[in-house]
């Protein structure tokens, strides 16, 4: 299915000036066709993913990605911490906020405990 300017504005919630970039960037338009301008829907598809194939960062187990640096980095010591499915830390390079999605079938995603003291356990053992 074919689609005009306004109606993929209307759709995707973007800005009519995007669309133009895109096609300067190699959007493909239906050939021939001049006023309106159609953007064969398959077309838009593979662009947009393969705009976000881009943008996509593969990260080691042991690296966060860096919201201000915008790479993967190594987080500070002592400054992991999880919530929910993810993972949060610091950057060890610009102490920004850093973080990653954890798959919780992994065991060396688990964060342990705080460590309990010995004298404390057996305290209430009489």
């Amino acid at each position: 299915m074919s689609y005009t300017i306004p109606e993929i504005v209307e759709e995707l919630g973007l800005n009519k000036k995007t669309i133009f970039r895109w096609i300067d960037e190699g959007l493909a338009t239906v050939p021939g066709q001049k006023k309106p301008i159609l953007i064969l829907g398959s077309e838009l598809k593979a662009f947009i993913n393969a705009r976000n194939l881009k943008k996509k960062v593969r990260l080691e187990r042991h690296e966060f990605y860096c919201f201000r640096c915008k790479a993967p980095r190594r987080a500070k010591r002592g400054t992991i911490c999880r919530s929910g499915d993810e993972k949060r830390g610091e950057c060890v390079v610009c102490n920004g906020k850093m973080s990653r999605k954890i798959k919780l079938y992994r065991k060396d995603y688990h964060i342990s405990s705080t460590p309990v003291q010995m004298s404390t356990l057996f305290d209430n053992i009489t």
